[in-house]
């Protein structure tokens, strides 16, 4: 059983329908080093963490920060830090200020120190100590907010 498989099937109580449909991290050169979908459409993760980064980059290009966009009856919303982007695909009804939240939780997961060690930084992403608190973190999310989805 690969580790993917056992985090899915110990956490049933993720609702059929979540608020939180999409995470991602990228790095700004546009390559997802992070990904969970939990809903069954399929969405190119390359094409969408390219196109996350260079929004990012023309955002910042005209002298702002992007903070939130909306596509196909999802709101996405972004924090950045360094040399990555922070990605949530959210269902409409959550507020952005439990986006907010849900972003800066994930980034206190972060040990950005320790980050700075590694040669590859995306590795980081895909060590079990921030796969487990990630998890944990998004599957509290998927709990508090399963409400807004009927």
């Amino acid at each position: 059983m690969n580790f993917e498989a056992s985090i899915i099937r110990e956490q049933p109580d993720i609702p059929a329908k979540p608020p939180l449909l999409r995470f991602t991290v990228v790095d700004l050169s546009g390559l997802a080093v992070f990904h969970r979908s939990y809903v069954s459409e399929v969405m190119d993760e390359l094409l969408f963490s390219g196109f996350s980064a260079a929004m990012i980059a023309f955002s910042r290009e005209l002298g702002s920060e992007l903070y939130s966009i909306q596509m196909e009856g999802v709101n996405y919303y972004f924090r950045t830090k360094e040399d990555f982007i922070l990605v949530v695909g959210l269902y409409p009804r959550v507020r952005s200020s439990s986006a907010k939240r849900f972003l800066r939780l994930v980034y206190e997961i972060v040990n950005w120190d320790e980050l700075d060690g590694y040669l590859n930084k995306a590795i980081y992403f895909q060590t079990e100590n921030f796969v487990e608190k990630l998890e944990q973190i998004i599957l509290d999310f998927q709990i508090k907010f399963k409400h807004l989805i009927k």
